[in-house]
Parts: C-alpha cells; sequence; structure tokens
C-alpha cells in the first residue's frame, strides 16, 4: 500500500510502480533508487524544495556556519514579538577574509583609515500603506541597526557586520537531499520520476543501432514534457491569490 503524507509520496512508489511497469526483478531496486534520488534532486531544484527555518547561534567572531544540507537561502535576520523574521539587508561590502579565524574581527579592520569612510548607506522602499505610496526608510519590518550580512559559501559561513548583537540567526534556506534518507516528492511528480527513470535507467547501456538512439531521445524528450505539466499542475493559479493581485494592482494604477 503506498505511503501518502498529504500531497507528498514516498519515493519508492515511483520506483516500485517502474520496475512492475518494466518487469524488473528486485536485484536493480538499488541501482533504481539512486536514479530515482537524482531526480528528486534536479525536480526538487525547480519546483517543490521545501525551506527549512532554523535558529543559529553566532560565534564569537560574527559568524553563523551554515547547515550542511544548505543551498541558497531565503531570509536572514531576527525574530520579532510576533514570530516573524526581520530581514537584515545582504552587505557585498563585507570581506570574507579570515572567515574561519577566531580572531577575523581583530584581522579585518583598519583603525588607520577615517572615520568618514565608514559610511552606512540609507535604504529607501516604495510601499502602500492603504491609502498611497511612500518612502520608508530602513528596511519595511525592520532597520539597518539590526546589522547586515554576506553568505561565504566557500568557508560555509555567514558573516555579519560589526554592528550585529544578537546571539542568534534565523536563516530560511533551500535544503539539499541527503542520500540514504526517507524522501517523499508531490504526488504531482509521481509521472515524472517514473520517465526519469525510464530515460536513465537505459542511457548508459551501449546502443549499436540508430533505433535505439531514437527511442534513448524520446524518453527524455518524455521526461522534460511530464516535468512542465507536473509543475504546472504542482503549482496552478490560485483564483483568490489572482483577485488579490489584480485588485492591488488597480490600486497602484490610479494612485500613479
Amino acid at each position: 500500500m503506498p505511503v501518502q503524507h498529504l500531497q507528498w509520496i514516498s519515493l519508492d512508489e515511483p520506483i516500485t510502480d517502474y520496475m512492475n511497469e518494466a518487469e524488473l526483478s528486485n536485484h536493480k531496486y538499488f541501482k533504481l533508487w539512486h536514479i530515482a534520488f537524482r531526480a528528486l534532486t534536479e525536480l526538487g531544484l525547480d519546483a517543490f524544495y521545501n525551506v527549512k527555518s532554523v535558529k543559529l547561534p553566532v560565534q564569537a567572531n560574527l559568524t553563523v556556519p551554515l547547515p550542511a544540507d544548505y543551498l541558497q537561502y531565503s531570509k536572514v535576520g531576527v525574530l520579532n514579538q510576533q514570530g516573524e523574521i526581520i530581514p537584515m539587508g545582504i552587505n557585498n561590502k563585507l570581506t570574507v577574509a579570515f572567515d574561519l579565524s577566531p580572531n577575523r574581527l581583530t584581522q579585518v579592520q583598519d583603525n588607520t583609515l577615517p572615520t568618514q569612510i565608514n559610511e552606512q548607506g540609507v535604504w529607501w522602499y516604495n510601499y502602500w500603506n492603504g491609502q498611497g505610496m511612500g518612502n520608508a526608510y530602513g528596511l519595511p519590518s525592520g532597520s539597518p541597526h539590526i546589522g547586515s550580512f554576506k553568505i561565504d559559501t566557500a568557508n560555509g559561513v555567514i558573516v555579519l557586520s560589526e554592528n550585529f548583537s544578537y546571539e542568534y540567526v534565523m536563516l530560511e534556506y533551500v535544503a539539499s537531499p541527503q542520500p540514504g534518507g526517507e524522501y517523499y516528492v508531490p504526488i504531482q511528480f509521481k509521472e515524472a520520476v517514473i520517465a526519469y527513470l525510464r530515460w536513465r535507467d537505459n542511457i548508459s547501456i551501449p546502443v549499436k543501432t540508430h533505433m535505439a538512439n531514437s527511442n534513448i531521445q524520446l524518453r527524455r524528450h518524455d521526461f522534460f514534457e511530464a516535468r512542465r505539466l507536473a509543475i504546472a499542475r504542482y503549482d496552478p493559479i490560485n483564483l483568490p491569490d489572482l483577485y488579490q493581485w489584480n485588485l492591488e494592482n488597480q490600486r497602484l494604477t490610479v494612485k500613479s
């Protein structure tokens, strides 16, 4: 009996269905699981990877190690009293030198330069206040005094500005799957995973005829078509959201 969690099904289900369809024995399951895992990685990056939210401690040198399964961030900030993440601004001026050194702060500061060089930029945002368009100084749900950050992917850390005074950082990020775990895919992607198995299970087998080569290309085409349909079914147009977007667009048009 297939295991389903809401709209998610076990990765085992499309593997088993493909094995039954192709009349394959159980000894090929290990190979097919790894092929399906590659499909999970490819399809997930395009469509359905969940965003994790973690609270990470700040080290003494104002860096935060990234999680092992980190791919890319969506938010970096701190919490307010409503449980919302107050995002920090990204600061590309921060250097990534000495990021792994416990004495990073003293090594990246030059006290011989005049203090006027340490400028803080002014951030302006247009926003809708319910009646008209206006300008806000600072971040929409915070202000620059919280601090700023830069992602040092090479060293696997978040670099924080000197004025950051919190003991933690809230990180929302896209996580990559790890081999050997129990994984689920949205049920809308079941046929796409099976199509990927049909394609990649045969692509490395030596072929001697043009007919066999064309068959591989056909299976590749079938996968991308199944992928396109899966993405369309997974994130369809939501009528309430569309209505809200049109309403906000009309307000902006009238005010402009």
